[in-house]
C-alpha cells in the first residue's frame, strides 16, 4: 500500500496527465483501488447545471403546478348550455364552408365549429376528451407566454413575475369550466403570445419567415375569436414604442410603419380576407351587431367591467361571487371595499411605474386600448340591446379573461428593459423594478395575489360545479339503451342546469339526448303525443325515464252505465269535477274497444276544440292535443256498441310514479 500514496499524490498535483494506463491483467487490488475508495457523483457540477438553468426549471415547474391545478378544477365540470347546441349543429352538418362560417349568436369562429364537428363524432359528450383539448390549449398558452417573455426580457428571473400573474389569474377559470368559452378564448391567448413573439423576432432579424409565422398565428387566432383583429394594433404599438429606437412618438410610429411595411401589409391582407368572411357569417347569425339600448347601459357595463371584474381579477379577485342557487354560472361580486382597494392599488402601481420608467405609460396605454377595443366594444355592439343586461354583463369574467395575457406583456414592458435595446438596457438600475428591495416587494405582491387567486377559484368551484349535467347525461344514455323497444318519449326541454329555455328547440330532449340513442326506430320522440300509445315515457330532471303522467284534472271513473256507448246512447259526456286549468296541453282518454270497432273513429269535443280519434282494440290510452279550459269532454261515436270509456285526464305532462329506467338504486 506504500507505493500507492505517492502515485495518488502525483495524480492530484498533475491532474492534466490523466489516469495512467492499466493493463488488462492488472487488478484493483494490485494498485490499491478499492471499491469503497471510488469517487462519488460530482454533485457540484450538477448543482452548477441547475443554477445555470434555474429560471427555465422554475418556469417549467410553475407551468406544471398551475396546469395540474387547472386540470383538477376542470374535472369538476361538464358540458352546459351552448355546448349542447353547438354539438347538435355539428352533428347535423357536414364539414363544409357554409357550416364553418355560419354566424352563431353574434360570433364568427370557424375553429370552434371545426373542433365541435370532430369531437361530436369521435367523443360525443365525453368530458375528459373535450376538457383534454382545452387543457392542451392551456398548456400551449402557458408555454407561449413563457416563450414571449424570454424573447422580450431574456432568460432572467424577472419573467417569473408576469408569468405567474398570467397563470393564476382567476378571470380565466370560467373559460376552463365551459367548453365553448375555453375553445374560443384560449386559442386567442396562444395567438397573442406567439404572434407577438414571431413579430419581435422579425423586427430583430428581418427574416421573412418570422413575419409569415406571425401572420399564421394571427390567422389561427382569428379562426377562434373575433377579438384577434386587435392583435395587429398591439404589434404596432409594441414595435413603435419599445422596439424602434427613435425620439418622439410620431417619429417612432413612422419608422415602424416604413421599416416593417412587409409585415403590416401581410397582416392587413389577412384582416381584409377575414373581414369579408366575417360580414358574410354574421349575416346568417340570429344575433347581429347593433347599437346599445342607451348610453347609460354602456356606461354601466364599462364601469362594472373595470371596477368589479377586471381590476379585482388582475389582483387575485373577485374573492366573492354573485351566484344564484342551482345555477352553473357565477359572476364577479367583490365586496365594495375590496373593489375600491383594488382600484387604488392598481392606479398606485401604474403611477409608480410611470414615475420610475418614462416608457411605462406606453405599456399601460396598450392594456387600456385592448380592454376598450377587444373586451368592451364587442359586448357593447352585440349584447347591450336589451335593457337591464348591462349590469350582469359587466360582472362576466370571461369577457376580460384575455386581459390577463395582455397584462403579462405590458407588465414586462413597463417594469424591465427590453432585451437587446441598448438605450433601455443601459438605463440606471433605479429605473428597473424588482431589483434590490423592490424584488422583495414584488415577490410579496405576487404571493398575496396567488393566495387570493386560489381562494377565488376554490370558491367558484364550490358554488358552480355541483350543478353540472354529468349525472343527467349519464342516466339518459343508460335509459335510452335499456328502455323497451317501441317506447315513445315525450319531447320536452331539459333542466335549466343543462340548457335554459332561451335555446328553444335546441334545449329539447330529442336534440340534446337524441344523439345518445342508437336504437333507431325502436325509440321515438313526440312533442305532442297523438293517438293510441301503449308505452309513453318522459325524462325526469335526473335524466331517468319515467312513465309519462299528466298533471291537471282527472274525471271520476265512469261506470259501464255511463261510460259505454249503446244503440240509444252514442254520445258520452265525461265531466270534470272542476274546470281544467288554462295550462292544459294534452287530454288522455282511457278506453276499452272491441275488435269489431277497431279502425273506426270518434269525435272528441273539448271546449271549442274538436278532435278525431281512431280506435284500437283492447285497453288503450289515447292522447289528444288540446288547449285552454273546459268543464267536460264530449265523445260522439257513430257506433252502437263496443266502446267503453273509463276516465279522462286534462293537463300537461310530468314524470309519473312508477319504475324508472335505469332503476333509482343503480
Amino acid at each position: 500500500m506504500g507505493e500507492i500514496e505517492p502515485r495518488s499524490r502525483s495524480l492530484q498535483r498533475f491532474p492534466w496527465r490523466g489516469t495512467p494506463e492499466v493493463s488488462d491483467d492488472d487488478s484493483d487490488d494490485q494498485h490499491g483501488y478499492l471499491d469503497d475508495e471510488e469517487p462519488g457523483p460530482d454533485w457540484s457540477s450538477q448543482l452548477a447545471a441547475i443554477r445555470r438553468h434555474q429560471v427555465t426549471l422554475a418556469c417549467l415547474a410553475l407551468i406544471l403546478i398551475t396546469l395540474i391545478w387547472k386540470i383538477e378544477f376542470v374535472s369538476r365540470y361538464y358540458f352546459r348550455q351552448d355546448d349542447f347546441e353547438v354539438m347538435d349543429l355539428a352533428l347535423r352538418s357536414s364539414l363544409s364552408w357554409s357550416f364553418l362560417t355560419h354566424g352563431y349568436v353574434g360570433h364568427f369562429f370557424p375553429g370552434v365549429f371545426a373542433s365541435a364537428w370532430v369531437l361530436s363524432r369521435i367523443a360525443l359528450y365525453n368530458w375528459p376528451a373535450a376538457a383534454g383539448v382545452v387543457m392542451v390549449l392551456v398548456a400551449a398558452a402557458s408555454l407561449a407566454a413563457w416563450r414571449l417573455l424570454r424573447t422580450l426580457l431574456g432568460n432572467r428571473p424577472a419573467i417569473l413575475i408576469p408569468l405567474t400573474l398570467y397563470l393564476v389569474a382567476p378571470i380565466g377559470f370560467e373559460n376552463y369550466s365551459w367548453w365553448i368559452a375555453g375553445i374560443e378564448a384560449i386559442p386567442l391567448q396562444v395567438a397573442i403570445f406567439m404572434c407577438l413573439d414571431a413579430h419581435v423576432r422579425y423586427v430583430r432579424t428581418g427574416k421573412t419567415r418570422s413575419a409569415l409565422a406571425a401572420a399564421a398565428w394571427l390567422g389561427f387566432g382569428l379562426a377562434f375569436d373575433e377579438k384577434a383583429v386587435v392583435i395587429p394594433l398591439v404589434l404596432f404599438a409594441v414595435t413603435a414604442w419599445f422596439l424602434v429606437r427613435q425620439r418622439g412618438l410620431l417619429a417612432t410610429a413612422q419608422a415602424a410603419a416604413v421599416r416593417y411595411w412587409h409585415a403590416w401589409v401581410a397582416y392587413l391582407i389577412l384582416l381584409g380576407a377575414y373581414g369579408a368572411a366575417l360580414v358574410g357569417g354574421l349575416a346568417s347569425s340570429a344575433v347581429k351587431p347593433a347599437a346599445p339600448s342607451s348610453v347609460h347601459a354602456v356606461v354601466t357595463f364599462c364601469w362594472e367591467l373595470v371596477h368589479l371584474t377586471l381590476l379585482p381579477g388582475l389582483l387575485g379577485g373577485p374573492w366573492h361571487w354573485y351566484h344564484l342557487a342551482g345555477s352553473s354560472f357565477a359572476y364577479a361580486g367583490p365586496p365594495s371595499y375590496l373593489a375600491w382597494a383594488a382600484m387604488v392599488a392598481v392606479l398606485a402601481f401604474v403611477a409608480a411605474t410611470i414615475l420610475t420608467r418614462r416608457r411605462a405609460w406606453r405599456a399601460w396605454v396598450i392594456l387600456a386600448g385592448w380592454v376598450v377595443l377587444a373586451d368592451m366594444l364587442p359586448v357593447v355592439l352585440g349584447r347591450l340591446q336589451a335593457p337591464g343586461t348591462a349590469a350582469i354583463f359587466g360582472m362576466e369574467t370571461r369577457y376580460v379573461s384575455d386581459s390577463a395575457a395582455i397584462l403579462a406583456i405590458v407588465l414586462a414592458l413597463a417594469c424591465w428593459p427590453v432585451a437587446g435595446q441598448g438605450d433601455d438596457a443601459a438605463a440606471p438600475r433605479r429605473r428597473e423594478f424588482f431589483t434590490g428591495r423592490w424584488r422583495a416587494v414584488g415577490v410579496a405582491m405576487v404571493a398575496v395575489i396567488t393566495v387570493g387567486s386560489v381562494w377565488s377559484v376554490q370558491l367558484l368551484a364550490t358554488l358552480t360545479s355541483a350543478t353540472n349535467a354529468r349525472p343527467y347525461i349519464a342516466n339518459a344514455a343508460a335509459a335510452l339503451a335499456q328502455t323497451p323497444a317501441g317506447t315513445v318519449i315525450v319531447d320536452r326541454q331539459v333542466p335549466p342546469n343543462v340548457m335554459i329555455q332561451l335555446f328553444g328547440h335546441y334545449a329539447d330532449t330529442s336534440a340534446v339526448l337524441g344523439p345518445l340513442s342508437h336504437r333507431g326506430p325502436q325509440v321515438t320522440w313526440v312533442a305532442r303525443p297523438q293517438g293510441n300509445i301503449s308505452t309513453l315515457k318522459i325524462f325526469g330532471s335526473d335524466g331517468r325515464l319515467y312513465p309519462a303522467s299528466i298533471s291537471g284534472v282527472t274525471s271520476r271513473i265512469l261506470t259501464a252505465k255511463l261510460g259505454c256507448v249503446t244503440r240509444k246512447r252514442t254520445v258520452l259526456v265525461v265531466p270534470f269535477p272542476v274546470p281544467t286549468p288554462v295550462t292544459t296541453q294534452v287530454l288522455r282518454l282511457a278506453y276499452l274497444a272491441s275488435p269489431a270497432v277497431a279502425g273506426q273513429s270518434v269525435t272528441i269535443t273539448y271546449g271549442s276544440e274538436v278532435r278525431r280519434l281512431m280506435l284500437a282494440s283492447g285497453v288503450n290510452n289515447a292522447y289528444v292535443t288540446v288547449s285552454g279550459t273546459s268543464a267536460n269532454i264530449v265523445i260522439q261515436a257513430g257506433i252502437g256498441y263496443g266502446l267503453c270509456v273509463a276516465d279522462a285526464v286534462a293537463g300537461y305532462f310530468i314524470p309519473g310514479f312508477g319504475p324508472a329506467i335505469p332503476p333509482l338504486h343503480s
